[in-house]
């Protein structure tokens, strides 16, 4: 994002004030459910870009790392009567070793869209492991009476803690995109032969990236279980999974802070045609088609002609301040 300030990161910057600042100035319950499901899934589609986008590795399981976190979370808090605050460490955790070893150790042996098919396998395999030990995980029901992160929470407190996690998911995944580890992942995605003349070992850069998205993944799904309360195998569902994967190629693949943007406008107008019933997913994917025909790269691509547009605009007001007739005149 650079050092200076451009009109694009002072409205990124107003936007998170705003977000912070809403419970005080506004503070109502029905937005501020909106925005709590914004937060989780903006962690989600963040994570889901980072690995997809910068490292191109081409995951279709992020959904099933959320919602592993959030039943290894709730189930401990449910059944051992552990901290809420504990169960979510452990659900990133578990969520993270569970992927490291059935996604990440056997994508080192594949590539492209192999990847893809093994970490969707993994996730469509997940509903029915679910069904197959419902004494413990509630089978299609779901788990329910998850307890929450403390006795007495307010509204207000929740959505506060949701905005934390969210800022700070924001801020790892932005400094790990400009880290030497973030350098590498583009590397390898835009030229592996090259980055591996460089010296970049991609067996221990993917391993790296599964590692990180999975973690932060499986917190923020922790803490959506303690949340509403409640999981159910239809977080694994296909509407879901389309609109996680909406929010990263609307907002564009590869670009920060595009998922943000796109899971933004995902869940606003999931919430706002939710009355379209079984035509809500078919006017989203309509919307996000026009999007995409016209500009290819997301809504960043949009954004970036308009900068180009105003940069035109002030090029051409100093060149006509500075023009020999102007100066004359003055």
């Amino acid at each position: 994002m650079g050092n200076s300030f451009t009109w694009k990161k002072i409205i990124f910057y107003v936007f998170l004030v705003f977000l912070a600042l809403y419970p005080l100035l506004h503070g109502n319950d029905y937005l501020m459910h909106i925005f709590n499901m914004f937060f989780f899934w903006a962690v989600v589609a963040t994570n889901w870009n980072l690995i997809a986008g910068y490292s191109g590795t081409l995951s279709l399981g992020n959904v099933a790392f959320f919602a592993l976190g959030g039943y290894i979370s709730g189930m401990l808090a449910k059944y051992f009567g552990w901290s809420p605050w504990l169960c979510i460490l452990i659900g990133g955790l578990g969520s993270t070793g569970i992927v490291f070893l059935l996604v990440g150790l056997p994508s080192l042996r594949l590539s492209g869209i192999y990847i893809a098919l093994w970490s969707l396998m993994f996730a469509m395999v997940l509903p029915t492991l679910l069904s197959i030990f419902q004494d413990i995980t509630g089978g299609i029901r779901g788990l329910s009476e998850i307890p929450p992160l403390f006795e007495g929470i307010t509204p207000i407190i929740s959505y506060y803690i949701n905005f934390s996690l969210f800022f700070v998911v924001l801020i790892i995944v932005y400094k790990t995109i400009h880290s030497s580890n973030g350098l590498a992942f583009m590397a390898l995605r835009d030229s592996r032969d090259f980055a591996r003349a460089l010296g970049i070992n991609e067996l221990k850069e993917k391993l790296k990236v599964f590692a990180l998205t999975s973690f932060l993944t499986g917190i923020a799904g922790g803490v959506y279980v303690h949340h509403l309360g409640d999981i159910s195998p239809a977080l694994l569902g296909i509407t879901p999974f389309l609109m996680g994967l909406a929010m990263v190629m609307l907002g564009g693949l590869g670009r920060f802070p595009g998922a943000i943007i796109g899971a933004f406008i995902i869940t606003g107008a999931s919430e706002y045609f939710r009355l379209a019933g079984t035509w809500r997913l078919s006017i989203i994917g309509a919307l996000m088609c026009v999007i995409i025909l016209f500009f290819p790269g997301g809504i960043m691509e949009f954004i970036d002609l308009l900068d180009e547009k105003f940069v035109k605009i002030r090029r051409r007001a100093v060149n006509h301040r500075s023009s020999p007739e102007n100066t004359s005149q003055i």
